[in-house]
């Protein structure tokens, strides 16, 4: 990967901040965007649903008010056995009410449906859909759904009307539902409003990239024009110490006026010595009492990949990565006075990492006057070359258990979902499209599950510590984990005193937790669970959770804290490693003590809070 980046990696200062700046600002601005049009649509599809329902609320009032279909009827006059009839009449009670309704909300068509007459009595607006009334509905319709469950329903999908989200309300009399009300409205409309939205949306998304853009190309313009003039003048300098570079304002000028600084003091201080040490195939550098880089070799500019301009008058340990933080031995030398010979050390540099050899004196003129120190630096990477390949493949070999842990925890569940979905392609019963459903669902909800403890892992979230007492953190834990205990007791002793802590209260609470539930699932019917508290004596806290469970074989032992690794069948083998990243987080460890066939013992220690905070 590294090889592949190197050879297609822009080589121009301009084309690498383009690649570098551009996805660190456009790609927050598109993501943004994709995330407002998914709860756009979401938060049209909610309204629609909420609006529908609150119209059908309007018809069910207005039936309330009129004395239900029992009141209604109670005026009728004619033949209880006349079905038709019947309908007449309470259509035209109930007519007029349901086209107010369908006038006020264009685009909606609302109506009552009769279980007893098993028909639809009305459908606004009735100039359009009147033509329905006496009419039942079919036998898939998902209205018997409603009147069958009692509960209200929203659905989308072929219905009398067409394809229509249909917000359906069961109608109760007497204890019992006779039937319901509808208020529904074409799926197209409402994909015309999302349309909208998504437009907007996206304009404002492309707008935001474009201006970005243009962002990054004037301040990347700004900085390679300044960056080029010092690259030209460093050249120019490579030639003749003599002719400095121009001057440049702002806080690149200032490292031009050091640069030109730094030109005059070595021309004036060059001498045989340098002349002598420039032949040399070592690298050799001095650094003065300021710790700054007073002189480096040939062979040292071709180790460092510099230039001698580059360097010199800089502080030495600006030539490493600064977040390697390295601990040199000629800083060593230079604060102490301890001389090193031939001692084999990393050099973390910025393109590159060295395994050199190096040795480092201090440095006197000729008074005796110390003035600085000398690091003579022999490169011997390739005679490490092969450590290095058997250290690579051993890291590639716990990548792919990784991945076939990943590979292994995703596997199973999407090789059911794949299937129920293949056998519902060709099924139209209902039944089993919610029972087949149901069980695609729990699958999803079990990746999710994987993928969000991969996320803990890979993605820690930040500490926000407050101030508890470690006590009153297992007692809260205890109350989750009695739940699933069974007939397991817990003895819990706490310490005599209390234990203060500065923690992030729900992160080591699921530490805790995740100890306890291991407890538990160890001990195979009854048992006993004792948790003791303590201080220790360095001053920090300690809370022991021991089980008289199955014990952890002495093959497995080591491997508890390995991603992935279960001795659970439906576990992801992810709880110990994220509760072993949260206490590390805390500055804090896990030990584990274990005798197969007679329990285990998990110890979690903590820093006590600091006094200060105590009081």
């Amino acid at each position: 990967m590294l090889r592949f980046l190197r050879r297609f990696w822009p080589a121009t200062l301009r084309m690498q901040l383009m690649l570098i700046l551009l996805p660190v600002v456009g790609l927050p601005i598109i993501a943004t965007g994709y995330v407002l049009k998914l709860h756009g649509q979401e938060a049209i599809v909610g309204e629609k649903r909420v609006h529908l329902q609150g119209i059908a609320m309007l018809l069910s009032q207005h039936l309330r008010d009129s004395g239900g279909y029992q009141g209604l009827l109670a005026d009728y006059r004619g033949n209880d056995d006349d079905r038709e009839h019947q309908i007449a009449f309470l259509n035209r009670r109930l007519r007029g009410y349901t086209d107010q309704v369908a006038a006020a909300f264009p685009e909606v068509g609302v109506g009552y449906f009769h279980l007893g007459l098993n028909a639809i009595i009305t459908y606004g607006p009735s100039v359009d859909y009147g033509h329905t009334v006496g009419m039942t509905i079919p036998p898939e319709h998902p209205g018997w759904k409603a009147m069958a469950s009692g509960d209200p329903m929203t659905v989308s999908g072929g219905q009398v009307r067409g394809n229509i989200m249909n917000a359906m309300l069961p109608i109760s009399e007497g204890g019992r539902v006779v039937g319901y009300i509808w208020a529904n409205e074409f799926v197209d409309a409402i994909d015309q409003q999302a349309s909208a939205m998504r437009l907007a949306v996206h304009s404002m998304t492309l707008l935001g990239v474009v201006l970005a853009l243009a962002v990054v190309v004037f301040v990347i313009a700004q900085l390679t024009s300044s960056m080029a003039k010092v690259k030209q003048g460093l050249l120019r300098l490579a030639l003749d110490l003599r002719e400095p570079i121009p001057p440049i304002k702002g806080e690149i000028g200032e490292i031009v006026d050091a640069i030109n600084t730094m030109a005059r003091v070595l021309l004036e201080t060059r001498s045989m010595h340098h002349n002598i040490l420039d032949s040399l195939s070592d690298a050799v550098i001095t650094v003065d009492s300021a710790n700054k880089v007073s002189y480096i070799n040939p062979a040292g500019c071709e180790l460092f990949r510099c230039q001698t301009g580059d360097v010199v008058g800089h502080p030495y340990l600006a030539l490493f990565r600064p977040e390697a933080h390295f601990s040199s031995m000629l800083v060593d030398t230079l604060k102490s006075g301890r001389e090193h010979r031939d001692v084999e050390l990393d050099y973390p540099l910025p393109h590159q990492t060295y395994h050199v050899m190096a040795s480092s004196s201090l440095l006197f003129d000729g008074r005796g006057h110390q003035l600085g120190v000398v690091a003579v630096v022999r490169d011997i990477s390739e005679t490490f070359s092969l450590r290095e390949q058997v250290a690579r493949a051993d890291r590639l070999a716990a990548i792919g258990e990784v991945a076939a842990g990943i590979a292994h925890e995703l596997r199973t569940p999407l090789t059911s979902i794949r299937g129920f979905v293949q056998y519902l392609q060709g099924s139209t019963d209902p039944v089993e499209w919610r029972e087949y459903g149901d069980i695609i669902i729990r699958e999803v909800d079990g990746l999710n599950r994987i993928v969000s403890d991969l996320l803990d892992l890979v993605r820690p979230h930040p500490l926000r510590p407050t101030m508890c007492t470690l006590d009153q953190l297992v007692e809260e834990t205890l109350l989750l984990a009695r739940d699933s205990a069974g007939r397991i007791a817990f003895v819990f002793a706490a310490s005599a005193e209390p234990l203060p802590i500065e923690v992030d209260r729900g992160q080591i609470k699921q530490v805790l937790l995740n100890i306890i539930v291991n407890a538990i699932q160890a001990i195979a019917d009854q048992g006993q669970i004792r948790i003791v508290s303590a201080r220790l004596a360095s001053g920090e806290v300690s809370v022991c959770v021991s089980d008289n469970g199955c014990g952890i074989p002495a093959a497995i032992r080591a491997r508890i804290f390995d991603p992935f690794f279960s001795t659970k069948p439906s576990g992801t083998g992810l709880g110990m490693t994220i509760a072993r990243r949260i206490v590390e987080d805390h500055h804090g460890r896990l030990e584990i003590d274990s005798v197969e066939g007679q329990g285990s013992s998990v110890t979690l220690i903590l820093p006590g809070a600091p006094p200060e905070k105590i009081g």
